[in-house]
């Protein structure tokens, strides 16, 4: 987040010998502090020109970090001393979102939500558990046939076993974090593909809402859909890094975002986000973030205003 400069007085001379100086001087103060009063200080005032800052949330105590960790997904919420992460991006071997955590000062998660269990989105799950106290761990039921056999899930399942701790299996329930209320959705329908078992987490915070989608695809976007539940999101994590699989005309509608972030590696094979449903997302928000061109990208919330910060990606 762009951190505000104090404002330089030096260079100021005066001399009090001249009255008209001195009138001059007392009507400019005068002036300066009528229009800091009435239109406070700019959103930004920065000298670094890899971070861009929007909004005014300037008494925020939560904050929601879409976390650039390449090609997967990784969200931290941060409300007051409570943190919840949800997903982990792949197996990383510069320990960014690790990293990423200590550097936020984080030593406890109150919650790690895996919304479903692909490697791109549980893959460092095994070290989060190991390095750090997590009270609960969710993620959707699975049928047998559905339930991975790769050593990344082998490996989270040991580390949980070692600090005997279970699964919570996601429903659809409601539980407060911090001053958020948090809201969990889980499919309940039989699919062939795990994409369509993410657990769907929608954030509020007064005002101020986000949709984490995990990798949902159109068929459960309509079972969601079905339900009736609120889905409206002033921040949609766009489901699927974008794919051509999920964001449907029908969803964006629900959702209505002001802001998506798509969360993408770097000239990633799969080509996400795919060009024809980047256009449809910005048909129905306003603004739309590409961890891939625009690093991490953090919203602060007061309740009532968001602001937005993203690091930035070197050319």
């Amino acid at each position: 987040m762009a951190k505000r400069k104090k404002r330089n007085a030096k260079g100021w001379t005066f001399n009090f010998k001249k009255d008209m100086l001195r009138a001059c001087v007392v009507a400019a103060l005068a002036a300066a502090a009528y229009l800091l009063g009435k239109y406070g200080l700019p959103d930004s005032i920065s000298g670094d020109d890899s971070s861009s800052n929007e909004g005014k949330a300037l008494t925020a105590d939560t904050s929601v970090h879409f976390i650039d960790v390449g090609q997967g997904d990784a969200t931290l919420v941060c409300s007051g001393e409570s943190y919840m992460l949800i997903d982990t991006g792949d197996r990383d071997s510069d320990n960014t979102l690790i990293t990423y955590l200590e550097n936020e000062g984080i030593e406890k998660l109150d919650y790690l939500i895996l919304t479903h269990l692909h490697s791109d989105h549980m893959g460092e799950a095994a070290e989060i558990v190991e390095q750090f106290e997590v009270d609960e761990i969710i993620t959707t039921a699975l049928p047998e046939d559905m339930i991975p056999t790769t050593q990344i899930y082998e490996n989270l399942l040991d580390a949980m076993e070692a600090k005997d701790m279970t699964f919570h299996a996601a429903a659809d329930e409601s539980f407060t974090l911090g001053s958020c209320e948090v809201q969990t959705i889980a499919p309940t329908e039989e699919y062939s593909n795990l994409n369509n078992y993410s657990v769907i987490v929608r954030i509020s915070h007064g005002d101020n809402s986000f949709l984490i989608t995990g990798d949902c695809e159109t068929q459960e976007e309509e079972e969601i859909l079905a339900k009736g539940e609120d889905l409206t999101a002033d921040v949609l994590k766009a489901a699927h890094h974008g794919s051509d699989t999920s964001s449907s005309s029908e969803w964006l509608t629900a959702v209505s975002p002001q802001y998506t972030v798509i969360s993408c590696g770097v000239d990633n094979k799969y080509g996400h986000p795919d060009e024809e449903t980047l256009i449809r997302i910005k048909k129905y928000s306003p603004k739309v973030y590409i961890t891939a061109d625009d690093g991490t990208v953090i919203f602060e919330s007061d309740g009532e205003e968001l602001s937005v910060s993203v690091s930035g990606k070197e050319e």
